[in-house]
C-alpha cells in the first residue's frame, strides 16, 4: 500500500463508500463501548485529560485497519469538531442535571446526546477523507493513540492510559 494515499482513495479501491465506512465505525463503537472496562477507562479519560471518548476509538479502530493520523491531522479533526462536540457537552451535562430528576426527560437528552455523538463521528470521517496519511502493513494503534492524546496536550499520564485502552480494545478484538 502506499504511504501517502487519501482515505476516499482507499474507499474507492475497497468499494466501500464513507457512509458505509462511518456507519461501520458507529456500529463497532458501540459495541467496544458495550464492555464496562472500555467505557470506565474512555470516561476516566475523557474527564481527567478532556480527551474525546470518539476519537479514542476512532485512533483504535483506524488503526486496526492500517491508516495512521498525525498528531497535526488529530489537530484539524478536535477543530473541525469543536462546536459539534461542545453541543454535545452541553446536552451531556443537562442530562446528568436531571438524571433523578424526570427519567423521561434523562431518557430523552441521552437519545439526543447519542445522535450527537454520531454526528461528531461523521463530520470526524467527512474531515479525514482527502487527508493524505500513511497506511501501512502493521496496525497503527498505538502511534494513532498517542498522537491523539499529543494532540491534546494532555501529558504523559494521559499516554499511559491511551496505551492501556488500546491494548485492552485490541484484547477484546483477538
Amino acid at each position: 500500500m502506499n504511504n501517502a494515499t487519501n482515505l476516499d482513495l482507499v474507499l474507492e479501491q475497497k468499494d466501500i463508500s464513507a457512509a458505509d465506512w462511518a456507519d461501520e465505525f458507529w456500529d463497532w463503537t458501540c459495541a467496544v463501548y458495550a464492555d464496562g472496562d472500555v467505557q470506565t477507562l474512555c470516561l476516566a479519560m475523557q474527564n481527567r485529560f478532556n480527551c474525546n471518548v470518539n476519537f479514542l476509538l476512532l485512533a483504535i479502530w483506524l488503526g486496526q485497519r492500517h491508516y495512521l493520523i498525525s498528531k497535526t491531522g488529530w489537530s484539524m479533526l478536535i477543530k473541525r469538531t469543536e462546536r459539534l462536540r461542545e453541543g454535545v457537552r452541553k446536552i451531556r451535562q443537562s442530562r446528568r442535571k436531571i438524571k433523578l430528576a424526570d427519567r423521561q426527560k434523562y431518557e430523552e437528552l441521552l437519545d439526543l446526546e447519542l445522535k450527537g455523538e454520531n454526528l461528531v463521528q461523521a463530520k470526524a470521517m467527512d474531515t479525514l477523507l482527502g487527508f493524505n496519511n500513511s497506511i501501512l502493513e502493521e496496525s497503527t494503534v498505538e502511534p494513532n493513540l498517542l498522537n491523539y492524546v499529543r494532540a491534546t496536550s494532555s501529558g504523559d499520564e494521559a499516554e499511559k492510559d491511551a496505551k492501556a485502552l488500546g491494548a485492552l480494545v485490541q484484547k477484546l478484538s483477538d
